[in-house]
């Protein structure tokens, strides 16, 4: 953490611990932890952006945005800042409903994170984080999937892979599912074991009824791969087999599917009330 000209800084001790509480999620700990540090260090960004977030976690919007404000006033050149304001604004927006104090707050969000991607252009993190933005936000308030497509293909300029799947992500928001199982299978072509792209995929031929049997292909490769850390669980991959099993008319085998996703995920409601809603219909 690097200190402000003038400004004293946190003892380094002292933020591991209470950085240390909030990565592993004891909110509740390290709030006064926090508290503390603001207290000794009222001036330092970085304990007035965990303090921002904590009350995020509170769902205490507009106090995190002023923390967040008042760390880009100390540092207005860190991008990060920027993008946690950005962030944070955005879900502010999309808690008030249609008014004009949502639209002011959605424009600001759309800036903040635009600022952040100027200010760190190659960080595709933000870039992804407008994306999402833009996909729930209307044009008037910087967001659009024009917009979208836009950091789409900045992302595919810096990595081929990453703006494939994004491109794939807004064509799928936007109902074009025919463009977005093209984009895929394109990137399967380049790399036939990519468990998102197969996932995806699937899961977007299941959602649209297209390609149902190359979509079950690819979900049966999933199954004999290890499934990535943050790549969609086994259980998933049967749920949307059986979606697919389903539109195809196998009903024995949709039910195997389902059965399968129900013994690896036994507490997941949605699988086990889709399973017992196929059970009961007339066959």
């Amino acid at each position: 953490m690097t200190a402000l000209p003038g400004s004293a800084a946190p003892d380094t001790a002292a933020m591991a611990a209470a950085s240390g509480l909030f990565d592993a999620r004891r909110y509740a700990e390290a709030q006064p932890a926090f508290e503390a540090l603001h207290e000794a260090y009222p001036d330092h960004p970085e304990v007035l952006v965990y303090l921002g977030k904590l009350a995020g976690k509170r769902q205490e919007r507009e106090q995190a945005l002023d923390y967040f404000a008042q760390a880009i006033e100390l540092q207005p050149e860190e991008a990060r800042y920027h993008f946690e304001y950005g962030a944070a604004a955005g879900l502010f927006a999309g808690t008030l409903g249609t008014n004009f104090k949502a639209l002011g707050y959605a424009r600001q969000a759309s800036k903040s994170m635009t600022r952040a991607i100027e200010l760190d252009p190659e960080n595709l993190n933000y870039r992804q984080g407008l994306i999402e933005f833009s996909l729930e936000a209307p044009p008037i308030a910087g967001g659009g999937s024009k917009r979208a497509h836009a950091q789409a293909d900045a992302i595919a300029r810096r990595d081929p892979a990453k703006g494939a799947f994004a491109h794939a992500a807004i064509y799928r928001a936007e109902g074009n599912h025919a463009a977005a199982l093209d984009t895929l299978s394109k990137l399967i072509a380049l790399s036939p074991e990519n468990y998102f792209a197969l996932f995806n995929f699937g899961r977007c031929a299941a959602e649209s009824g297209e390609r149902l049997e190359q979509g079950r292909t690819y979900l049966e490769k999933c199954l004999s791969l290890p499934a990535p850390d943050q790549g969609a669980p086994p259980a998933h991959v049967w749920w949307n087999i059986a979606t697919i099993e389903k539109q195809l008319g196998n009903r024995t085998a949709a039910i195997a599917a389902l059965e399968q996703a129900t013994t690896l995920a036994p507490h997941d409601r949605r699988i086990a009330e889709d399973l017992a809603l196929y059970l009961a219909e007339d066959v």
